[in-house]
């Protein structure tokens, strides 16, 4: 059975990949903060605030996360749906991150940075196909 060709299918690895990026955020935020912004180690303040940016991203992967993956047993037209709007909020979030990669020099890792394109471009695939199994 090909996998492009099941929307459930898409849902529950896109809530599994955000659950899991939300668990990084929740393990390393200090980390992750000092690794995309490496001039501010001498200021403890803005790695707090950077800290507590991470933990909060980290709940919104997550619960993201969590939404895809239990609406994976939705019914065709509903897991579809979904797929189109986790797609278009994939594109949202590589969006800013550019952003602020561009604006605030921010060192997000190329690794991190693909996995937001590469599921948008797979929901909105999948959003779009007439006949799925």
């Amino acid at each position: 059975m090909n996998i492009l060709r099941r929307s459930r299918t898409i849902l529950a690895l896109n809530g599994i990949i955000m659950i899991f990026i939300g668990i990084i955020f929740f393990i390393y935020p200090e980390k992750l903060t000092i690794i995309m912004f490496p001039n501010i180690v001498s200021n403890p303040e803005a790695i707090e605030t950077g800290t507590v940016m991470r933990i909060l991203m980290g709940a919104g992967h997550l619960a993201i996360g969590i939404i895809l993956y239990l609406a994976r047993i939705s019914i065709k037209s509903g897991a579809q749906r979904l797929l189109l709007g986790s797609g278009i909020g994939f594109m949202i979030i590589f969006a800013t991150a550019l952003f602020v990669i561009f604006k605030y020099k921010a060192g997000i890792p190329v690794i991190a940075l693909s996995i937001y394109p590469l599921l948008a471009i797979l929901s909105l695939y999948v959003s779009t196909r007439k006949f799925q199994d």
